[in-house]
């Protein structure tokens, strides 16, 4: 190979090589308010090979909304249970713009019960865990949701097509299950069950402004963070969420 002719080879493999790099995804996961097996939940994101992923956690969270730098990720994952009873309006007005212009977020597990004193957040998720300490009062009944860990069960897939759900079919799990659980009507279902101890829509997909939202409720721990069919789901949803 002629001199010239080797160089432009080097050359177009380098801009090839540094392409490639540029092009993986930058995911944000947001974590506190609740322990978790922080070692397998980081394997779980490891696997993931054309993702880069950093960390944020709460009450620091919470100000990183209004920032610029929130904006350079590529996809938000909601791995969080805040509870801050005195959360500021411009801290609700930064999530609320946040979203409201189009955020690429992925909620997963015990996010679902983040926020209870604050009207909004069932609106941006798409539903609502009843704690003791926010009940659901409806015609006088006092309603409360409920939770059950290490129960097995079916998870079903509702749309084998859709970008999130596609190459999984139905599998089996060993996690933790909800009850009791508001769930807006208009999301559109992307994962149910029959278990008698877990409401039957256990995933679906939110509209919020300019947002799509995927929540998936499986995510306790390790049983659920090693099972390949939800790895294939929680990679799936943070990349339809940033292919917007």
């Amino acid at each position: 190979m002629k001199p010239a002719l080797t160089l432009l080879f080097f050359l177009c493999a380098f801009a090839m090589s540094g392409s490639i790099q540029e092009e993986k995804l930058k995911a944000l996961i947001v974590t506190g308010g609740h322990s978790f097996d922080r070692e397998a939940f980081s394997a779980m994101f490891d696997s993931f090979g054309n993702m880069e992923w950093t960390e944020i956690s709460h009450p620091g969270a919470l100000d990183y909304f209004g920032s610029k730098e929130i904006r350079t990720y590529d996809a938000v994952v909601f791995y969080d249970m805040p509870n801050p009873e005195n959360m500021t309006q411009k801290q609700k007005d930064d999530i609320k713009r946040f979203f409201k212009q189009g955020a690429p977020a992925v909620f997963l597990h015990h996010a679902l019960v983040s926020y209870p004193f604050w009207d909004e957040f069932p609106e941006i998720i798409g539903g609502r865990f009843y704690d003791k300490k926010n009940p659901l009062i409806a015609n006088g009944d006092t309603i409360i949701s409920g939770y059950r860990h290490d129960v097995a069960y079916t998870v079903k897939i509702v749309n084998p097509d859709h970008p999130v759900t596609r190459g999984v079919s139905d599998f089996e799990i060993e996690d933790e299950v909800y009850n009791n659980y508001y769930v807006k009507k208009d999301v559109e279902p992307l994962l149910t069950t029959d278990h008698p101890e877990s409401d039957r829509i256990i995933g679906w997909i939110n509209r919020y402004g300019k947002s799509r939202v995927v929540y998936l409720l499986n995510g306790h721990d390790n049983k659920a963070y090693s099972n390949e069919n939800y790895r294939r789901l929680v990679r799936n949803a943070i990349q339809w969420v940033a292919s917007k």
